[in-house]
């Protein structure tokens, strides 16, 4: 007997190149169709909005089972982690929604700082905010608080149109000092690229981290705060 697949399952078989057949897919497939369509309920069920699809990932000996997704209204970079765990009978999830709403006021600081020594036209700033502080509420999360508060890396790409690399080596120890007194209690990092101009103007945030290659950088350094507030300038 065949099983009805719900409008949901078909629209994620087809964006995961699979047949629209339940009877066609191997016991992993429906599985894995069934537990993405839970966790996206879930998703919308506690944000009140709709989520599209962008990764799954079944439980492993080194991971939990999770799945990736963005809010309708956002971009495929606005990435939010479901993790679900199986426990006395029921499922269990948890998510990072919150940090959406904290990288652009984490990115609003890093680009501040940055522009004292750049033009604004030759920066991009992208973070990935890795957590909040402990027990904290992403809503309490404001731009005057968030590197104190959020763990994140960032990325500022510096155009050589602006930039040489005697300059980025004198950035690079602004960032540690700028760190170590702006991101005390939380471990972050800054990666510094310097990117030959043409390429530069081709990154943005839904795929600056498929550009993280060498071929297009002329200088790179990094620097980092741990949460005990040691610098590390790489």
């Amino acid at each position: 007997m065949s099983t009805e697949l719900t409008q949901r399952q078909r629209e994620l078989l087809e964006e995961m190149g699979l047949p629209a057949d339940y009877d066609k897919l191997t016991d992993t497939q429906k599985n894995a169709v069934t537990s993405i369509e839970a966790m996206l309920s879930y998703l919308e069920s506690k944000y009140q909005e709709e989520f599209c699809y962008l990764s799954y990932a079944e439980a492993g000996n080194l991971e939990k089972e999770h799945l990736e997704a963005y809010p309708a209204s956002g971009t495929p970079s606005d990435v939010v982690t479901v993790y679900r765990t199986y426990e006395d009978g029921e499922y269990h999830y948890e998510d990072d929604y919150g940090n959406i709403g904290v990288r652009p006021l984490y990115e609003s600081r890093v680009r501040e700082f940055a522009v004292q020594s750049f033009p604004e036209s030759g920066i991009k700033v992208f973070s990935d905010i890795r957590n909040l502080g402990q027990g904290t509420d992403g809503q309490s999360v404001t731009e005057e608080n968030v590197l104190q508060t959020a763990s994140a890396v960032t990325y500022i790409f510096i155009s050589e149109s602006v930039c040489t690399e005697a300059q980025l080596r004198d950035f690079t120890e602004e960032c540690a000092q700028w760190m170590e007194s702006q991101c005390q209690g939380v471990a972050a990092q800054i990666c510094l690229r310097l990117t030959d101009a043409a390429q530069w103007e081709l990154i943005d945030a839904t795929g600056y981290e498929d550009k993280l290659r060498a071929d297009i950088f002329t200088a790179e350094a990094e620097c980092a705060i741990s949460a005990s507030g040691k610098v590390t300038v790489y």
